[in-house]
């Protein structure tokens, strides 16, 4: 599940130097430094197998996972041994960098004189590639924990996915943050909140020696700071919870402690995953703090009249809309309706408007009312949010299509041919052959739920409602 804060549009007369700056450090990072990771990798691995190593290793490498612990890894790669799967084990042992400690402390009592003399130097330049590696070179180890890796960290990533859903989250929020605190400490608080994620990954277990790297830990920073410079304010959030989509407005800071109780749920329901969750939930908290104390101890670098402002210079249309969410949210509806009134006036019937005044007007079920379900179902050139609203209401007005005229349902059937699911149109396809709606409105539909179906691939469905428009179009 994701929540995102995005109250306020990228306004470029308050450049986000740094954030870009943070964005394009991490690309090229990415690109020009990391690009070399997979040959490194490739040549350590190579190097490895064709030294035969894997061989005079394995059986101490066995000892080793049981003096550990890590009996499951151990019986994983027992049966990849004994299938010949060799890769898989020469990597588990190669890229384990407690068990090359482990060789080089116990190395002489390990091995014949002969053998480890050769052995030494070959397995330790195998061993430097792969301390080459980015990940291995620069990523937080909590075993062997140093500044320059909890700075370095942050600008690293797993792969490209990775490093894209991260400076895309950034710069969504990162922006607003950057216009209120400033550009140096908003650089400075970013830093410190990759620094904390970093400590607070660590600090669940000293003794792990992977690896971690990415900028989510500073991005939770940073998205707790907005919530921060917010405060209690009522502020527009996106959702995304697998399939469904949406926008809610809610106070800021409610969703702090949200945010960082879904990481600690997860880190304790999900101790298998490879997400640095305490990590995202140390940036949520060291954000918050930091931004905090900022602002009691310098409230003068707070830039509040950033936030303050409206928007209403660049976009008088989502001006307006906040303040009719905001008298909604007072219990004004008296108000908002008047204000939805005049944005209709200025703006024309845009479908958030038409769904506002809907609501609104339900709990009465008037001819106003009717009026303005018709006005919600005949609305065209919807987005796929805006077909799933208008099927929801469609789904609730059931006892009431008497009232709807088969115009309104014609148009609203048509419009439903475009949802994934057809029984809806499909449905007032049947109730306009009921009500022996005029020609016109059934072969809409009918032309359609034909188009819809040859989408689909169902040819039979496709033919069936071609035939129908046919015989209409002739008018039988």
């Amino acid at each position: 599940m994701i929540i995102l804060p995005v109250e306020r549009r990228l306004n470029w007369s308050h450049p986000p130097i740094v954030l870009i700056g943070i964005i394009l450090l991490n690309i090229l990072v990415f690109f020009l430094y990391q690009s070399g990771d997979t040959e490194r990798y490739i040549k350590a691995i190579t190097a490895y197998n064709e030294s035969g190593y894997l061989e005079d290793e394995w059986p101490h490498y066995q000892t080793y996972l049981e003096q550990q612990g890590d009996i499951e890894q151990l019986e994983e790669l027992r049966s990849y041994h004994e299938d010949d799967m060799i890769f898989p084990v020469a990597t588990a042992v190669v890229t384990d960098r407690g068990f090359y400690k482990y060789l080089e402390a116990n190395g002489p009592s390990l091995f014949y004189p002969s053998f480890y003399y050769e052995w030494v130097d070959r397995r330790s330049e195998i061993n430097e590639q792969i301390d080459s590696i980015s990940s291995v070179r620069f990523g937080v180890k909590p075993n062997d924990l140093s500044v320059i890796d909890l700075f370095m960290y942050q600008f690293l990533h797993g792969d490209f996915m990775h490093l894209m859903g991260n400076m895309m989250f950034l710069m969504i929020c990162g922006f607003v943050v950057e216009a209120v605190l400033g550009h140096l400490p908003f650089l400075g608080l970013y830093l410190l909140g990759g620094i904390v994620a970093g400590i607070s990954h660590a600090a669940v277990d000293f003794t792990s020696e992977q690896p971690l790297v990415g900028a989510s830990g500073s991005l939770s920073a940073v998205m707790a700071m907005y919530l921060i410079v917010y405060r209690w304010q009522t502020i527009r959030f996106f959702y995304w919870f697998y399939l469904i989509v949406g926008y809610f407005r809610a106070p800021a800071m409610i969703l702090l402690p949200v945010y960082i109780g879904k990481e600690l749920i997860s880190f304790y329901t999900d101790p298998d995953s490879n997400v640095a969750f305490m990590a995202h939930a140390g940036g949520f908290v060291a954000g918050a703090l930091s931004v905090g104390a900022l602002a009691l101890i310098r409230p003068e670098l707070l830039k509040f009249e950033y936030i303050e402002t409206p928007e209403d210079d660049t976009e008088p249309y989502r001006q307006q809309l906040a303040e009719i969410y905001a008298a909604i949210e007072k219990y004004r509806f008296d108000t908002a309706q008047h204000r939805i009134e005049q944005a209709i006036a200025t703006y024309g019937e845009e479908f958030e408007l038409l769904l506002l005044q809907y609501n609104l007007l339900k709990l009465r079920r008037n001819k106003t009312w009717l009026v303005s379900l018709k006005k919600v179902l005949r609305y065209e050139g919807t987005s796929d949010e805006e077909l799933i609203r208008q099927r929801d209401i469609w789904a609730d007005i059931r006892p009431y299509l008497k009232h709807i005229d088969s115009e309104t349902l014609a148009i609203c059937g048509s419009n439903f041919s475009h949802l994934e699911d057809l029984s809806f149109s499909e449905e007032i396809f049947s109730l306009l052959k009921k009500r022996n709606a005029k020609s016109s409105e059934l072969s809409r539909v009918a032309t359609s739920l034909a188009k819809a179906h040859s989408r689909q691939n169902r040819a039979d469905k496709q033919q069936y409602y071609v035939s129908v428009a046919e015989q209409l179009a002739m008018g039988a």
